[in-house]
């Protein structure tokens, strides 16, 4: 009897350990938007008109990958800490007249650093798990970079001007959570499927050309710092003369970050 207590107690601590000690998680997301929101637009001036275009959907769409590391307190109770970059699927758009005398065509991506704390609620299984996850996500490092090329021909001669820009994000905290099965498939290895999401939107705040070209001629070291950069401001005369020695002042529009997405990767538990 006392020996088959002991080979009970025995089989019992590893497993025991095994469920609280930390674990590696190495994870891919592909997202898709949420709750879509126009993102970026497209305004060309021709002929004394104006033309604007948007994009409507998420920056937060595309893949991203995840690094994270995790304990669980208890067989059911744990939290995990994880950094997630968000790659940025590329979104276009493109304006032209029916005589494409003009084209505009313009894309931009946002790609940042996203923490996330999160505290994990698991059945014990041993080989399938079903948890859930809830915590926040904190946005860091988040920029916004766009390529313009806008063409417009005239009188058989042509114009075009090509230009990129990088757009700066203060600090943000949204909230995330995902719902999925994990399987053991060594001791020391799960995989795991999940569903996952966020609410996240991103506070640019100030952004400037990185480069500027007319017709293959760089233009941006002659230009004033009110025509290579500018910041948001939530209110205010955006049609009068700026400063030239001022960043112009845009009107602040926060960019949808929010997604829901299918992930899927491997645990390590040490």
């Amino acid at each position: 009897m006392r020996t088959f207590l002991f080979l009970l107690m025995a089989a019992y601590i590893p497993a025991s350990a095994q469920t609280t000690t930390p674990y590696l998680i190495l994870k891919t997301t592909y997202a898709f938007p949420a709750a879509p929101q126009k993102i970026h637009e497209t305004l060309v001036m021709y002929q004394g008109k104006q033309y604007t275009k948007g994009v409507y959907g998420s920056y937060g769409r595309g893949l991203a990958l995840q690094l994270g590391i995790g304990k669980m307190l208890n067989s059911t109770f744990g939290f995990e800490m994880n950094a997630e970059f968000t790659l940025g699927r590329r979104e276009h758009t493109s304006v032209s007249d029916k005589t494409d005398s003009l084209v505009a065509k313009t894309s931009d991506r946002v790609r940042g650093l996203i923490f996330k704390p999160m505290i994990v609620i698991r059945n014990s299984g041993d080989l399938m798990t079903i948890y859930t996850k809830v915590g926040l996500a904190i946005s860091t490092a988040t920029n916004r970079y766009e390529t313009g090329d806008v063409r417009l021909i005239t009188n058989s001669q042509g114009n075009q001007t090509t230009y990129e820009s990088k757009e700066i994000s203060k600090a943000k905290v949204g909230f995330a959570a995902s719902f999925g099965l994990s399987f053991r498939v060594r001791e020391s290895i799960s995989v795991f499927v999940e569903s996952n999401g966020q609410m996240l939107s991103l506070p640019f705040t100030k952004g400037h050309y990185t480069k500027y070209f007319e017709n293959g001629v760089d233009k941006l070291p002659g230009m004033k710092i009110s025509e290579k950069s500018w910041v948001y401001r939530r209110s205010g005369y955006f049609d009068e003369t700026s400063d030239p020695n001022k960043p112009q002042p845009r009107l602040y529009e926060p960019a949808n970050f929010s997604y829901i997405g299918i992930g899927a990767g491997i645990i390590y538990h040490f």
